[in-house]
C-alpha cells in the first residue's frame, strides 16, 4: 500500500480549496501542499456563472496576482451595459432595468475595483493553473476516512488503495463536509427548502437579445440566465420542493455534472417545471449540453439560530461551504477567497501551527457570521419566503481588515473597503 507524507492536504479542489492552497505555499514556501479533488475530470466546464465582487479580488489579488490577471482577460465589458428583463408570470408584470454596468462603476469609483462576471469552472482553472511548485493536485481521490497520531499528524483513507498522511489538513469540501464532521463534530447543515438546477450554454442561443440577463418567476420557481464572460452564458433554475436527498437526489453539486444521461434527466426535471415559461426560455434550456447540467440541494447553518461556523480542533481548519454553507446569492465564493487570504495571513504570522489555524477561525467567525445573515435574508426576500423574515443583523465586527472601521459605517464600506497583504 502506497504512502505519501505532506505538511498539509487541502481536501476539495473547488475554488475555495485551491486558493487555501496558494494561500498557505505563499506564507510557507518550503511546505509540500496536496489538493484532493474527488472529481477525476478537472476539465469539463460546470457550475453557473459566478460575480468575483471586490473584497474576494482583493483576496485573489493577495494570493494570485496572476490568477487574478487570468480572470480579467476572461471578464466582458460588453454584457453589463445591456438591461435586464424581469418577468413575474403569475402577477403579470414584464419590466426591464438597467445591466450591472451603473453598479459596477459605482462599486470601481468608491473602491478601486470593478466586480468581475465569470464562470465558476473559469475561477477554478485560473487558480488551477496557477499553482506553485510544490502543490499537487490529484484528482479523483475522494477521502473516506482519517485518523489523528498520537504523535501527531494526520493519516487519510481514500478510495482504492492510496494512504496520505499529513501534518495539517484543510478542510474544502463542501456542505457535507468530512472534515468539519471529524474535527467539528456538529450537526450536519438542513435543507433550506430549495432545489437548484444549472447549465452553461451558447449565448448566441439568446444573441438577438437586448437584454444581458431574464430574471422569470413562474409556477413555484425562479429561472434566471446571463452573460459569465465573452461567448459564455448560464442559467440557472431555483426551485422549492422537499429535500432530493429523500428521494434519491444527489446533495452534491457534483453528482450530474459530466454525466449526459444524468443531465438529459435533469433537462426533462426543468422543462416540466418551466412549462408556463416563454418560448425563448424553454428553447434555451432544450438547446442545453446535458453534460453541463449540475442539480443539488442548497443546504446551510441558519445564521439567525446559532453560529454557522464553529472553531475546528487539532490539526484541522475549514476554508468555503465546509465553513460557512451560505443560500446562493454570491457571498459565498467571495467569503471562501477571504478565508484563504486571511488564512495565509496567520501561517505567515505564527507559522504552520494549531495557534496559526485558531487565530485565523477567531479572526473570520464573526465576518462570516454576519455576512451570512445577510446572504439568507436577501435570499428569502427573491424567493418571496412565507415564513418570518428576521430583521435584526449582529452588529457590525470590527475586522481587522476593514479601513478605518467605525460601528455606524454602511454595510457596503465595511464588506468590500479592506486589505489584505500582497508580500
Amino acid at each position: 500500500m502506497a504512502k505519501t507524507h505532506y505538511d498539509v492536504c487541502v481536501i476539495g479542489g473547488g475554488p475555495g480549496g485551491l486558493a487555501a492552497a496558494h494561500g498557505v505555499k505563499k506564507a510557507m514556501p518550503t511546505a509540500r501542499i496536496a489538493v484532493l479533488e474527488r472529481r477525476r475530470d478537472l476539465s469539463t466546464p460546470m457550475g453557473a456563472g459566478i460575480v468575483c465582487g471586490v473584497n474576494g479580488l482583493r483576496a485573489i489579488q493577495a494570493l494570485s496576482p496572476e490568477a487574478y490577471g487570468k480572470m480579467v482577460e476572461m471578464e466582458t465589458r460588453k454584457a453589463s451595459s445591456r438591461r435586464t428583463r424581469i418577468v413575474d408570470l403569475e402577477k403579470g408584470v414584464d419590466e426591464t432595468k438597467p445591466g450591472r454596468a451603473k453598479f459596477w462603476e459605482e462599486r470601481e469609483e468608491r473602491f478601486g475595483l470593478r466586480p468581475l462576471s465569470l464562470p465558476w469552472w473559469r475561477l477554478r482553472d485560473a487558480l488551477a493553473l496557477d499553482l506553485p511548485e510544490g502543490v499537487d493536485l490529484l484528482p479523483g481521490l475522494a477521502v473516506t476516512g482519517m485518523e489523528e497520531h498520537a504523535d501527531g499528524g494526520v493519516e487519510l483513507d481514500v478510495e482504492g488503495e492510496d494512504v496520505l498522511s499529513a501534518d495539517f489538513v484543510v478542510g474544502a469540501d463542501g456542505y457535507f463536509s468530512r472534515v468539519r464532521k471529524h474535527a467539528v463534530g456538529d450537526e450536519e447543515p438542513t435543507y433550506a427548502g430549495t432545489r437548484i438546477w444549472r447549465a452553461l450554454y451558447d449565448p448566441q442561443l439568446d444573441s438577438g437579445s437586448c437584454f444581458t440577463a431574464h430574471l422569470l418567476r413562474g409556477t413555484n420557481y425562479n429561472w434566471l440566465n446571463y452573460e459569465t464572460g465573452p461567448g459564455e452564458a448560464c442559467w440557472v433554475l431555483s426551485k422549492t420542493e422537499a429535500d432530493p436527498r429523500q428521494r434519491g437526489g444527489g446533495a452534491s453539486i457534483q453528482a450530474i455534472s459530466g454525466n449526459a444521461q444524468e443531465g438529459a434527466r435533469a433537462l426533462a426535471e426543468v422543462l416540466d417545471i418551466m412549462s408556463d415559461a416563454p418560448r425563448e426560455a424553454r428553447d434555451i434550456v432544450k438547446a442545453t449540453a446535458p453534460a453541463s447540467v449540475t442539480t443539488h440541494g442548497v443546504y446551510i447553518r441558519d445564521p439567525f439560530r446559532g453560529k454557522v461556523w464553529k472553531p475546528a480542533r487539532g490539526p484541522f481548519t475549514l476554508v468555503g461551504d465546509a465553513a460557512h454553507p451560505m443560500r446562493p446569492t454570491g457571498s459565498g465564493v467571495n467569503m471562501a477567497m477571504e478565508d484563504a487570504a486571511e488564512l495565509s495571513s496567520c501561517v505567515k504570522t505564527f507559522g504552520l501551527s494549531q495557534r496559526a489555524f485558531r487565530e485565523y477561525e477567531e479572526r473570520r467567525i464573526p465576518r462570516v457570521q454576519l455576512v451570512a445573515q445577510k446572504s439568507q435574508h436577501t435570499a428569502m426576500q427573491a424567493y418571496a419566503e412565507t415564513r418570518d423574515i428576521p430583521v435584526e443583523f449582529d452588529p457590525l465586527p470590527n475586522y481587522l481588515r476593514v479601513s478605518n472601521f467605525s460601528e455606524d459605517m454602511p454595510y457596503d464600506d465595511w464588506l468590500c473597503d479592506i486589505t489584505f497583504d500582497n508580500n
